[in-house]
């Protein structure tokens, strides 16, 4: 038998973070290359989570190159 599930839906729930200061930025390079630069606002009242949120972005960022070109996340490429 199908159970029917009545609930409210609110808007959005279970949101990790709380709102920030950290804004994104798209700027070109010298060599007309485009790259996204994440910046805070020091005098933030939540500077520290939004530290720890710019750290896990870099952190996925570099997993990402690194799964990239050596097949696996954590692997450094080795000294010749």
């Amino acid at each position: 038998m199908t159970r029917v599930i009545v609930k409210k839906l609110s808007g959005k729930g279970g949101s990790r973070h709380t709102r920030s200061s950290v804004v994104s930025k798209n700027v070109h390079k010298p060599s007309g290359e485009r790259i996204r630069i994440l910046s805070v606002d020091a005098n933030s009242p939540t500077f520290g989570s939004d530290l720890s949120i710019i750290f896990e972005r870099n952190v996925a960022k570099a997993r990402r190159a690194n799964k990239k070109k050596f097949g696996s996340p954590d692997r450094a490429a080795q000294k010749a």
